[in-house]
């Protein structure tokens, strides 16, 4: 069975506090988002410019350890604004695959990309490490997102 925890001190992080919550409801209401969360071994660090909010997940084949600020060397790191970080958990994915989908035809949808898009593009959000991690943030976004 996997297990989310706030590491000590996480508990005075909002953000991962939020982010562990939503996690959770994500898995138990999604059961086969487990498969996701599983098959992530390694370290993501999330920094929330604008609220000077940073933490780290720590994925351990099944548990995921969040901490407050950053733990050890980042496999990955996410610098945006906390819209954009939570913006991400309503990215659309396709069904079959569970994909990210570019090209939404949905209002709220292609809301939620776009500006996941012009954040990317204009430099408002930056991943590091997301490339040569490709898997990691795959399955990071399925178990994030609502949706799929």
């Amino acid at each position: 069975m996997s297990q989310i925890t706030l590491a000590a001190g996480a508990e005075e992080n909002g953000l991962a506090v939020m982010l562990a919550d939503l996690l959770r409801q994500n898995l138990e209401s999604k059961p086969h988002k487990n498969r996701d969360l599983r098959a992530i071994t390694g370290r993501i660090a999330i920094l929330a410019e604008d609220a000077e909010v940073s933490m780290t997940l720590r994925f351990d084949h099944g548990d995921l350890t969040l901490y407050d600020g950053i733990v050890g060397v980042p496999d990955v790191t996410v610098r945006a604004s906390s819209d954009v970080i939570l913006a991400l958990s309503n990215v659309p994915l396709t069904r079959r695959f569970g994909l990210p989908v570019p090209a939404i035809r949905d209002g709220e949808g292609r809301k939620v990309m776009g500006e996941v898009f012009a954040a990317m593009r204009n430099g408002k959000m930056k991943v590091f490490g997301g490339a040569r991690n490709a898997a990691m943030m795959l399955h990071l976004t399925r178990i994030m997102s609502v949706n799929g």
